[in-house]
This record gives C-alpha cells, sequence and structure tokens, in this order.
C-alpha cells in the first residue's frame, strides 16, 4: 500500500514539472458572439448548428507546449503553461497563463479575468480584468473592460482601460515612441501607481486621479522576489495537497463541509488557537521546568499557521471543484494552481489582501485543529 502511494505521488510530481498532455476536449455545438469592442455590448453564448467541435471547446481547457495558439472559442476557463501564448479567439472563462510570451490578437476576447506571470504581455483585444506580473505590458489599442493590476517594468498604454489602474513599475507610458502620430492610450478611471521617481502623465490621460506611492526598492529585484514568492506559494499549496492525498484523503473530502456548514465554529477556533497556544507556552515558560514543552508549542503552532493558508487554498479549490464537477485528479491539480495564483494576487492588493490572508490563515488553522477531535472520535468508534 505504501509503495502504491510514493507511486502516486511521483506521477503527480511528474506530471507538476512535465504539463505536457492537453486535458480536456470538446463535444458541443455553440458559438459565442461578441459586438464590437467600443460598443462593449455582449451576447451570451448562443446555439449555432454550424459551429463544429474543432473551433468550440464547452469545457475547461489545459494546455501546454512551445508555441501555443487559442483560435477556437473556449466555453469555459483556461489554463496554459508555454514559452508563447497566443489567443485570437473568444474565451467565456478566465484565462491562467504562465509563459514568456503572451499575445491576445485583435479578435481575442477573455469574457472574465486575465491573471498571467510572463516576460510581455501584449493585449490588442478586450479582456475585462487583468492581473499580470510581467517585465513588459502593453496594451496596444487594446480594451480593459475594468481593472488592470500590474506589477512590472514598462507598462506600455495605448488603448483603454475602462476603469482603474494599479500599478508598480519603473515607467509607464501613454504612446509608441517609435510613431510620434499614434494616440494616446486612455484611462478612464483612476491611475494609483507606486514607483521609484514620479511618472509624467500626459494631460487627459487619466480622467479620474492620479496617486503616486514612491517605492525605494528596485522594480527589477521586485519582479524576480515575486517569481520566487508565487512559486513558493503556488508548490506548498500543491505538496500540503499531495500529503493530504497520501495520508488524510478523508480530510480532503470533509473541507467542503468544513468551509460552508462548520465555517462559524471552524473561524472561533482559529481565532482561539493563537491566544489558548500562546499563553500556555508563557505559563510553562514560567514554570521552568517545563520551558523545552513551551518551546515545542510555539514551534508546532508556527507550523500550522506556516500551512494554514494553503489548506484554506485546498478547502476552497475543492469547493470551486465540486460546484464545476472537477472530479480528475489532473482538473483539481490545475484548478489548484490557478485557485492559489488567485488568492496570491488578491493578497497584493493595499489593505484587502492583508485581510484576506488574515481570514485565509485563521479558517486554515481552525480547520486543521477542528479536525484533529472528529478524527479521534471516528478511530474510538471504530475500536469499539
Amino acid at each position: 500500500m505504501l509503495k502504491n502511494k510514493f507511486k502516486i505521488i511521483t506521477l503527480l510530481l511528474v506530471i507538476i514539472l512535465s504539463m505536457t498532455i492537453p486535458i480536456v476536449r470538446a463535444d458541443d455545438d455553440t458559438n459565442i458572439s461578441v459586438e464590437n469592442s467600443d460598443n462593449m455590448d455582449i451576447n451570451p453564448i448562443s446555439d449555432d448548428p454550424t459551429t463544429s467541435e474543432d473551433n468550440f471547446k464547452k469545457s475547461d481547457v489545459y494546455l501546454s507546449g512551445d508555441n501555443v495558439t487559442i483560435d477556437y472559442i473556449v466555453d469555459g476557463n483556461l489554463f496554459v503553461a508555454a514559452d508563447t501564448v497566443t489567443i485570437n479567439s473568444q474565451i467565456g472563462g478566465d484565462a491562467f497563463i504562465f509563459a514568456n510570451k503572451v499575445i491576445i490578437e485583435d479578435q481575442g476576447y477573455i469574457f472574465s479575468n486575465l491573471f498571467t506571470t510572463c516576460q510581455y504581455v501584449e493585449i490588442k483585444g478586450v479582456v475585462y480584468d487583468v492581473y499580470a506580473l510581467s517585465k513588459d505590458v502593453s496594451i496596444a489599442d487594446g480594451y480593459i473592460y475594468r481593472d488592470l493590476k500590474v506589477l512590472c517594468d514598462t507598462l506600455n498604454i495605448t488603448g483603454t482601460v475602462g476603469r482603474n489602474v494599479f500599478a508598480s513599475c519603473a515607467n509607464i507610458l501613454f504612446n509608441n515612441e517609435q510613431d510620434d502620430n499614434s494616440s494616446t492610450g486612455v484611462i478612464s478611471g483612476n491611475l494609483n501607481y507606486s514607483s521609484k521617481d514620479e511618472i509624467t502623465i500626459p494631460e487627459g490621460a487619466v480622467s479620474g486621479e492620479t496617486n503616486f506611492t514612491k517605492e525605494i526598492v528596485n522594480t527589477q529585484d521586485n519582479i524576480q522576489d515575486y517569481l520566487i514568492e508565487i512559486g513558493t506559494f503556488i508548490a506548498t499549496a500543491l505538496i500540503i495537497w499531495l500529503l493530504c492525498l497520501w495520508i488524510t484523503p478523508k480530510f480532503l473530502n470533509n473541507t467542503n463541509i468544513l468551509i460552508t456548514k462548520k465555517i462559524l465554529p471552524v473561524i472561533g477556533i482559529g481565532l482561539l488557537t493563537p491566544i489558548v497556544a500562546i499563553i500556555a507556552s508563557i505559563i510553562l515558560f514560567i514554570l521552568g521546568i517545563t520551558s523545552s514543552i513551551g518551546f515545542l508549542t510555539l514551534g508546532l503552532l508556527f507550523i500550522l499557521l506556516g500551512i494554514s493558508n494553503s489548506i484554506f487554498i485546498i478547502a476552497i479549490n475543492n469547493l470551486v471543484c465540486n460546484k464545476l464537477k472537477v472530479e480528475k485528479t489532473i482538473g483539481i491539480f490545475g484548478m489548484l494552481i490557478a485557485s492559489s495564483v488567485v488568492l496570491w494576487l488578491i493578497e497584493l492588493i493595499p489593505y484587502i489582501g492583508g485581510l484576506v490572508k488574515f481570514i485565509s490563515v485563521i479558517i486554515g488553522l481552525g480547520m486543521l485543529i477542528y479536525s484533529i477531535p472528529v478524527k479521534f472520535k471516528k478511530e474510538k468508534v471504530e475500536e469499539e
């Protein structure tokens, strides 16, 4: 049994490193129709008997390779790991892309969010919201329907952002430096940016307010640090998930109940556990003889706090997979990567991110502690 479990973990680790197999195929015939992006009138998916299997995928799509081109409609979420990714069609859900270069062509339309970590991203089409960690980001006559949130070296906007921009970058441009006649990009909402030095914003480029925060750190080093951080964040969640899948699969099955029907006691336990552990450790330190137990208690608390965020991600991911009826292990794996990226990006948002991280740690810790007596109780009943 133990040997088989090691084989399973080895197989999953190989999948993590390779990501070379397309997972989803589609077999339904429908179509997505979109009006001109200037008017932003969006027609939902409509039936079209002329649509074939080759140009429509009615499911989530997982892809990898050197050069990946999406030239068919995806009625679902898109997950891609590749060198160059080109989208020249309509994506009905979110797009999660890890690549060197990402291009959203003129005919590209992402109905929801684009989450990407890459060296270069160029948007010529339409995306609802963009979350990007990249060296260079170009809104090349494209249209961001809502918000743009980006950490980069250079941000060039020659298109339109429908609402607000949140950027941490060394430079922001609003036209093509190689073309003096090019039109100036427009931000319809507010521009909130941080940089080493304040950037000159062309008149009329920002309709709302411009808020500048001075940065001390080097942007390029900052990007490298963030890449390492997001890699560690994802890897931790995957490792914890694999360990739970191997050691306590019942806990994974119970996370949906814990995060929905048992959420109040879980939050209560998550809040009380650090307080009780710290007070108990202080008492043990005062007693002197049991100080080693106090150090052990604090060490265990820090370990649990360190993995609590991953437990929360796993629970949310299981809930999402259950709603979307994703049952295959590789599908859950792909969704877990996406969930980790989403939560990590949310935690970057000032003020909101800190609150989200606090809540996720408390809930994750509460789920861990709440599950311990339940497990012991079940084992006791089985022995009787």
